[in-house]
């Protein structure tokens, strides 16, 4: 069996969909023995560090979408094909049988978060790709749910497959990685200690509530550690980053990869008040690094942490002040929700995903 990955966005910095296809490759390549893969590519100014035993096709430059799409098949004809994986989209002409990733139906659930040509074509194009697909990918029953909501759809073809953790996400191992990771924080201007919230300057993370939050522990408070937020602006974010940085918060933009793990060990805690989730890979992250997780008690966020964070009603500015009050105040809770975050975070690897998918694939 012959499957070929859609992995153009390695190396686009675009965020969660590019971590799925990295995670899921990894897992993929520690299967022993290796299936036989193929990896379409792009050419982005950051390279595709992706696994020597596996092929790949370079398409070039990012082109358009549609023209992008008619490449991926030809491509696919040319490989010879068994299954061909993507996120949210697949090519019009489809030489094999398809499998399509879809993380999460923001863009339906909450089109106001989006610009409006964006939430429309990937209503629409995803929409072609659910109905089209042989299978149909969701990383929690939530998703799955959302899709059945959404869209007319086999519920046999949908499968969830939890997604997982990076084996570089980890806690910190002795003293001495503790100081290397201050030298790698140094270069986004991030000095501890500090509470982290990580993922794009999106309406849908919240961050509006959150600064709110901060800003009233503040008042309330004769010392709090700093707010770093990391992350990408996205549209309409202008107004609230110029409200960020009066309020002293760090805004680090994007972080690489391999800093992540530095950035979550040496935070206080994580703070995640999404008002939407497909599946919310940070929270895991930060959990496999041994840090104290606040999130979100809405959308797939419950189902993703178990009782191994503090939830929050994310739409309560209240509720988000009084529990980084608590974890700051509280070190039994700190111990207890790193412990319990250690042990749900083993339970997600993405060697088990590489397994379901292939199992699912035959």
């Amino acid at each position: 069996m012959h499957l070929v990955i859609n992995a153009t966005e390695v190396g686009r910095r675009r965020g969660g969909n590019e971590s799925f296809i990295t995670g899921l490759i990894e897992g993929l390549a520690d299967l022993d023995p290796s299936p036989r893969v193929s990896l379409l590519t792009c050419r982005w100014d950051t390279p595709a560090l992706l696994p020597p035993m596996f092929r790949q096709v370079n398409l070039g430059a990012y082109r358009r979408l549609p023209f992008f799409l008619w490449q991926q098949t030809i491509a696919l004809r040319q490989l010879e094909a068994d299954w061909y994986l993507a996120n949210f989209f697949l090519p019009p002409s489809m030489p094999c049988k398809g499998a399509v990733a879809v993380h999460d139906l923001s863009f339906r659930a909450h089109p106001e978060y989006f610009p409006r040509t964006i939430a429309w074509y990937m209503h629409w194009l995803t929409a072609w790709a659910v109905r089209r697909a042989r299978l149909v990918l969701t990383g929690s029953e939530f998703s799955r749910g959302e899709l059945f909501r959404f869209y007319s759809v086999d519920e046999e073809k949908v499968i969830t497959i939890p997604y997982g953790v990076g084996s570089e996400f980890r806690p910190v191992a002795d003293e001495t990685d503790g100081a290397t990771e201050q030298a790698v924080l140094s270069r986004y201007g991030v000095d501890g200690p500090y509470i982290l919230a990580l993922g794009n300057i999106h309406p849908r993370k919240n961050l509006t509530r959150l600064l709110d939050a901060y800003l009233r522990l503040q008042q309330r408070r004769r010392s709090i550690p700093a707010m770093v937020w990391a992350g990408l602006r996205r549209w309409d974010s202008g107004e609230l980053v110029e409200q960020a940085r009066s309020a002293g918060v760090t805004l680090t933009g994007f972080v690489a990869q391999e800093d992540l793990p530095a950035l979550y060990r040496q935070a206080v805690m994580l703070v995640y008040p999404s008002l939407y989730e497909g599946f919310g890979l940070p929270v895991l992250e930060a959990m496999a690094c041994g840090t104290p997780v606040i999130a979100s008690n809405v959308t797939s966020l419950p189902e993703v942490t178990g009782d191994a964070a503090l939830l929050v009603n994310p739409t309560d500015v209240e509720d988000i002040a009084a529990a980084m009050a608590q974890l700051l105040d509280d070190a039994s809770l700190r111990k207890r929700l790193q412990q319990s975050g250690l042990e749900r975070a083993r339970q997600f690897t993405w060697t088990r995903t590489a397994q379901r998918l292939l199992a699912l694939l035959g």
